[in-house]
């Protein structure tokens, strides 16, 4: 049995791919790689190092309310605060936010993808850890 800790760098998560040079459609990132599908290998995809990202800019973020996640945290203020905890579960909960993110790889090609803000955030902060290094050599 393995009792090694959880890595957060090793759980895989989901991005949109928009445009570029890659296949429009899901894509992931996983242990420090993201997975595309291109023309040439559609299934299950071409994993490609962050370490072969040579820029990675956000392009745009926007927040928003899922219905869902709202209507969860109304109910779990109620159950806990009555009426007034009811109003603040709706108001604060529910926000999550959008990251569209433009990547060039050191081959030249292009990608614009949207994801979560977590997966964003460990996304651009294991690039940025391969990317230091390397610009200092």
């Amino acid at each position: 049995m393995d009792n090694a800790p959880f890595n957060l760098d090793d759980a895989m998560t989901r991005l949109k791919v928009q445009s570029g040079d890659f296949l429009q459609g899901e894509a992931e990132y996983r242990n420090g790689s993201l997975i595309l599908k291109t023309a040439r290998s559609p299934s299950p995809g071409e994993k490609i190092a962050l370490s072969r990202i040579s820029e990675l800019i956000v392009a745009n973020q926007e927040s928003y309310r899922s219905l869902g996640s709202t209507l969860g945290w109304g109910v779990a203020g109620a159950l806990v605060a009555g009426p007034v905890g009811l109003i603040a579960g709706l108001w604060l909960g529910g926000k999550e936010e959008e990251i569209t993110f433009l990547a060039t790889f050191e081959d030249g090609r292009k990608l614009m993808a949207i994801t979560d803000s977590k997966t964003w955030t460990r996304l651009n902060g294991q690039w940025r850890r391969h990317a230091l290094p390397a610009a200092n050599r």
